[in-house]
């Protein structure tokens, strides 16, 4: 990246840093209420997916061990999370893309999947995914610029026995056109978003129950493949009046260990992207115009229904599928 190499640093600096367990998260409804979200804490509770490994001990029990977040969006138990969540029931798909599969992940008798929802769990199965090396490149740690270079996500599957009607975070309609997938490493510039964006973002940090973090995305890339919510003063004072902000507003979103895969969602509870990287004073967002344009057609191919519709113009999406593949890959490295 060529300007903004001050943004750059900063952000390094930030997102590879160690920092303490954030404080002042939104914990009940009574906060989320005075927040000004539209939305309420049921909803966080019932359309945020809290994901599980299980690992058979030598005595016949089993340890848990939480993994990270995720998130419904669809009626029918489709959720979104990132893939570095799933790497474990991935490790043998690693050079692969699947596309409308149905990839177990709950079925091995020694390591196992599960998640939760509103109480209750369920099995879990990837139904489409791209390869490590698409999604992660096999890191768990990554620049800015490489977390919106890489697509470090997956479409998942709550599996029930019986029939089940999800809750989900509504998805926005948006134009096709904006996420370029023949290029998706391509080269960036980091720029100021404007207006930033007030967010909120939902997960389970290590050791903890559901909690909401607030703050402005107020960086972006110019085909938004993603955002971020970093510690830095951007704006003139009376532009952030203009735009009904404080002029004293504290910039940054703090993100914990775990919330990764999480909804990043307006005060309408809108999905905007999904969290995959961050600490106490900033956030990394993949847009969900990014994950959507990967795995989702609005052209009808083997899938008989649609898997989501948008709202509020219920535009119908559907997986795409293995007759259906993704647009061929640049060869542009990141």
């Amino acid at each position: 990246m060529q300007n903004h190499p001050r943004f750059v640093i900063f952000l390094l600096f930030l997102l590879l840093s160690s920092s303490p367990v954030a404080a002042g998260w939104i914990t009940d409804a009574e906060q989320l209420a005075a927040s000004g979200a539209t939305f309420t804490w049921s909803d966080t509770e019932a359309k945020t997916v809290k994901i599980f490994l299980e690992v058979l001990q030598p005595d016949g029990t089993w340890r848990r061990a939480s993994l990270g977040s995720g998130f419904l969006v669809s009626p029918a138990g489709l959720f979104l999370t990132a893939y570095h969540v799933m790497k474990f029931c991935l490790a043998k798909h690693k050079a692969d893309d699947g596309l409308a599969i149905n990839l177990d992940c709950s079925a091995d008798t020694r390591a196992r999947y599960r998640a939760r929802v509103a109480g209750r769990e369920f099995d879990i199965e990837i139904v489409s995914h791209l390869s490590e090396m698409e999604s992660t490149r096999g890191k768990d740690s990554h620049t800015p610029d490489e977390i919106i270079k890489q697509r470090d996500f997956v479409v998942g599957r709550l599996k029930s026995t019986a029939p089940t009607h999800f809750d989900y975070w509504r998805t926005p309609d948006f134009e096709e056109s904006a996420i370029d997938l023949k290029q998706p490493r391509a080269d960036f510039h980091l720029t100021p978003l404007m207006p930033p964006r007030r967010v909120f973002i939902v997960g389970f940090p290590k050791g903890r129950d559901c909690v909401v973090s607030e703050g402005f995305l107020n960086l972006t890339e110019k085909h938004r493949r993603g955002y971020f919510a970093a510690n830095y003063k951007l704006y003139a004072a009376g532009y952030l009046e203009s735009q009904g902000i404080a002029a004293e507003t504290q910039w940054g979103i703090s993100v914990a260990n775990h919330m990764s895969g999480g909804p990043v969602v307006d005060s309408a509870g809108y999905v905007v992207g999904m969290v995959v990287n961050g600490n106490q004073e900033s956030a990394a967002v993949i847009s969900i115009e990014n994950v959507l344009s990967t795995f989702f057609s609005r052209t009808k191919d083997a899938q008989e229904k649609p898997a989501v519709r948008l709202t509020p113009s219920q535009t119908p999406l559907y997986l795409r599928s293995g007759d259906t593949p993704l647009p061929a890959q640049s060869a542009q490295a990141g």
